[in-house]
């Protein structure tokens, strides 16, 4: 998925521990090899070249995530930013530098995405129109790994910083998930946490000499000019929280009000001040 992953069980069945661990572990590269766009032989970048497929049941779930996202979000959660991201030169990785000039940048006009999908199985794309699930993607794939941990004392998926913890860890309390930001700004402590952490400073370079990064504001088609530098999401499950901490950063802070009180998150701006909004 582009960033590393930590797996843990906590049992006191090392073999059943060890051959849910390989599972988990399988599963998140069953789901890289669906759903990542660098990929040229996943089931993503075959429905991005083809722009249609029928499609196995990772792409078709993760597919039907995204255009949620995008109807609860408004419209600032696109999945359609792969031609924005080249624009800044984002193509097959994270550039490692300045990649000069970047060109134009285009809003993405709203579009109705509820056909996409149909009873099938099939998606189809309008034509010109490729798909980026990375955020979405990485929080199914967590979600379906740590089901392979489940049923013993504890587990722990962290893929980029986005976890999943449940039970007690190996000393038998509940999990605490460090709230990383620019520094330590806190944690959140317990037996059933799903965090997810969105921020302009990874995944970030310079375009001409300007600031550019990975999360793209539909509204104008380019890097979000937001007033958070880092959004931190607790939620029920994993993908609320990787959807909330993403609008935080492209919506900003007046972005805290959409969010229901199950979720609690933690933000800082482009200033350094962070500001906890509880659940």
């Amino acid at each position: 998925m582009g960033t590393d992953a930590r797996l843990v069980v906590v049992t006191g069945d090392q073999t059943a521990g060890r051959l849910a661990l390989l599972r988990a572990a399988e599963d998140l590269r069953a789901t890289e090899e669906a759903l990542s766009r660098f990929w040229e032989h996943s089931e993503l970048s075959r429905l991005n070249r083809l722009g249609t497929v029928i499609a196995g049941g990772r792409l078709l779930t993760a597919v039907r995530e995204a255009v949620r996202a995008y109807e609860w979000s408004g419209g600032l959660l696109d999945p359609r930013v792969i031609c924005s991201l080249e624009n800044f030169g984002y193509g097959e990785g994270v550039p490692g530098g300045d990649v000069g000039g970047a060109r134009p940048a285009e809003p993405l006009s709203p579009v109705d995405m509820s056909g996409w999908v149909d009873e099938s199985g099939r998606i189809s794309l309008p034509p010109g129109v490729r798909l980026d699930l990375a955020g979405v993607g990485k929080a199914l794939g967590i979600g379906w790994a740590a089901a392979h941990l489940a049923g013993h004392a504890g587990l722990l998926v962290d893929v980029g910083g986005d976890v999943i913890s449940l039970g007690t860890d190996d000393g038998g309390e509940p999990w605490n998930v460090a709230i990383m930001h620019h520094e330590p700004v806190g944690q959140f402590s317990g037996r059933s946490l799903a965090v997810a952490t969105s921020t302009t400073r990874k995944r970030a370079w310079t375009a001409g000499g300007e600031e550019a990064h990975h999360l793209i504001d539909p509204r104008t088609g380019a890097p979000s000019r937001g007033d958070l530098a880092y959004a931190t999401v607790s939620a029920p499950t994993i993908l609320e929280a990787d959807l909330a901490a993403k609008l935080l950063i492209i919506g900003g802070r007046a972005a805290l009000s959409r969010l229901d009180d199950r979720l609690e998150a933690v933000v800082t701006d482009r200033e350094g001040l962070t500001e906890v909004r509880a659940a």
